[in-house]
């Protein structure tokens, strides 16, 4: 019972360990801008702090350009004072009712830093998921030490871990290959 409560506990931390990685990535440009570049940056507007999804919609026109349109007119200026704050590679420039950001084209040299920047990103991800494992091994040690799981439950128990950490760093390998691959595709 306890080494199924370790389980559990492991797989909710790995489940939280691949959203955490999968937003830190998502932010990284690639070849391609997406609106999940901007959707989460915190605009003041009105006293409060509004994630800019919340007060605007985004769009892509083209590969390289986002056109935001806020819902309210009056928040045009604070939008493009936070992406401005916030130092992405464009600046936000104001035409009409909508702002419009076009990113330039990613220099070989970025494409090489960026790919460096996720696998950096995936290593802190790999040591969360071994330091996890290593709770969760913990746990089922104390129990065993209780006198609550035999010897072989605990061995068992362990092995079963190394299989979910091997699965996991599997995924990992998967989301960065993906992402790794928008980076290069020209």
């Amino acid at each position: 019972m306890a080494i199924k409560d370790q389980m559990e506990l492991f797989e909710m931390a790995r489940e939280e360990i691949a959203e955490w990685f999968q937003e830190e990535i998502v932010s990284l440009r690639s070849g391609r801008v997406s609106s999940e570049m901007v959707d989460k940056i915190q605009v003041e507007h009105y006293g409060s702090r509004t994630p800019l999804n919340g007060l605007a919609g985004i769009s892509n026109v083209d590969a390289r350009t986002l056109v935001i349109t806020p819902w309210d007119p009056g928040a045009k200026e604070a939008i493009a004072k936070s992406l401005t704050q916030e130092d992405l590679g464009a600046s936000p420039a104001i035409d009409g009712e909508v702002i419009r950001m076009s990113w330039p084209g990613l220099t070989e040299e970025t494409r090489k830093q960026t790919v460096k920047l996720i696998h950096n990103k995936s290593e802190e991800a790999r040591v969360k998921l071994r330091q996890a494992r290593d709770e969760a091994v913990k746990g089922i040690k104390e129990e065993k030490d209780a006198g609550d799981v035999t010897e072989d439950d605990f061995y068992d128990g362990r092995e079963k871990l190394d299989k979910l950490i091997d699965e996991a760093n599997k995924e990992l390998e998967e989301m960065v290959r993906k992402k790794e691959e928008e980076v290069v595709t020209i």
